[in-house]
């Protein structure tokens, strides 16, 4: 007696296929699932939700994730990524030769590392100590942060005290003093030891000046007596504002472009064609060229349309209730994805084979994120359709059915009570608690 009532709970928990994908198990509890990525590796995953998923993809990538977003721990060919957010994160990476470089942090206090090339560092922050190799850095020495704090990238270092307040710049490339906000003067040089970029203030935001691109034959100058005037100039640009925000206008001589902005209004030419008229929140219109964006009463209706190469994109937002995305492709075909939140969402690819769940609870997509995690859970009732063939899920498998050329039928837990039926007329077979009849 007790053999027999074990066999569905064991044919359950071996697992069933939904006839809208490759996913088996016991949704949206166990799912064992298989996918072709867009580079055509195919991606083996196991989820138990909302716990733990686990996936492997070749050659080496390896992927565990627990309670996502809050734990991670990812594994390529020469980096390994581990998180617990928000507190810790350790990264690692193998160079070509065998070495190991690896950074961590545990917030909000301890950073440490090593380098077979820079050496190990430790610091307790804010009390003091070194960083290495990371914050696009070489070296980061600090005590008593913000009092006192000193970065060095390669023959370039700044100095700060009570940071940023007070800055010091030394080096070949840039040298420079800063005392926030009354003077600052800074100046870049190139690696020839020409000058390349100079600015300076006083009194900030109230006056400034700079000059960038001193070592090309199109040097830029700007300068800002804040909020009475202000204008940048080169021999392809020329840009200035009267009373920001109030008036500002731009002119790009190499683009053929203009614009004239008075506060958040903006009016535009392309090539002395009137391209641009953005009278925000009311109505916008913008030709780029390549691509062209509107709206109406912003954010809630958008629109824009991508051309290049061919390809064709159209995207069009009623936010947040509605959007709908259109790639046309010579090579690829046509494929859309569309939402209707929070009801339902769609994709069709460029086979014309149509997938869709229901409801939609979030009003973004995040197909390696939040929905390749915990999607499968809210989703209701899913659905596929192609030219020959159609499928349907209630309630993670409570009922599926499908239909087709070669097959069709519905089942109930999987085989509590099922039919079946092939393309002959009597080739029909009924399960009855999960027992062929």
């Amino acid at each position: 007696m007790k053999f027999y009532s074990g066999i569905p709970l064991l044919m359950l928990l071996s697992g069933c296929v939904t006839p809208i994908d490759s996913d088996r198990g016991v949704p949206p509890f166990y799912i064992e699932r298989s996918e072709t990525l867009a580079n055509g590796s195919v991606r083996e995953s196991q989820h138990f939700w909302p716990f733990y998923s686990h996936s492997t993809t070749p050659p080496d990538r390896e992927e565990i994730r627990v309670l996502w977003p809050l734990f991670i721990d990812r594994i390529d060919t020469r980096v390994r990524k581990t998180w617990l957010l928000p507190l810790y994160h350790r990264k690692s990476y193998r160079h070509v030769d065998g070495r190991i470089d690896t950074d961590a942090f545990l917030l909000p206090f301890f950073l440490w590392g090593s380098d077979p090339d820079e050496g190990d560092y430790f610091a307790f922050a804010p009390i003091g100590g070194t960083i290495k190799g990371i914050l696009g850095k070489d070296r980061i020495d600090f005590a008593l942060f913000p009092l006192w704090a000193r970065l060095q990238d390669r023959q370039q270092i700044t100095t700060y005290w009570l940071f940023p307040l007070v800055e010091l710049d030394e080096g070949p490339l840039r040298t420079g003093f800063r005392v926030f906000p009354f003077y600052s003067h800074s100046r870049g040089f190139s690696s020839s030891g020409g000058a390349r970029d100079e600015s300076k203030y006083i009194l900030w935001p109230f006056w400034h000046q700079s000059s960038t691109r001193l070592d090309t034959d199109n040097p830029s100058h700007a300068w800002w007596l804040w909020p009475f005037y202000g204008q940048i100039e080169s021999k392809t640009r020329l840009a200035r504002t009267i009373f920001y925000p109030v008036w500002t206008e731009q002119h790009n001589y190499r683009e053929q472009t203009s614009t004239w902005s008075f506060l958040i209004w903006t009016v535009g030419t392309l090539r002395d064609r009137w391209n641009r008229f953005q009278f925000a929140p009311l109505w916008g219109f913008h030709d780029r060229g390549g691509l062209k964006s509107g709206y109406f009463l912003w954010p809630l209706w958008q629109w824009e349309d991508h051309r290049a190469a061919g390809r064709t994109r159209q995207m069009r937002r009623l936010f947040p209730f509605w959007r709908s995305i259109v790639d046309v492709d010579p090579e690829r075909g046509t494929r859309s994805r569309k939402l209707l939140w929070p009801l339902a969402r769609w994709n069709t690819d460029a086979d014309g084979k149509t997938t869709a769940s229901a409801p939609a609870l979030l009003p973004f997509d995040g197909p390696q994120g939040f929905s390749w995690s915990h999607g499968r859970a809210g989703q209701l009732i899913r659905w596929r359709k192609s030219e020959d063939s159609w499928g349907l899920e209630i309630l993670w498998g409570l009922l599926t059915a499908e239909g087709g050329e070669d097959r069709g039928g519905f089942s109930i837990l999987g085989g509590l009570l099922s039919r079946e039926h092939g393309v002959r007329q009597d080739d029909t077979r009924w399960r009855l608690l999960y027992i062929l009849l």
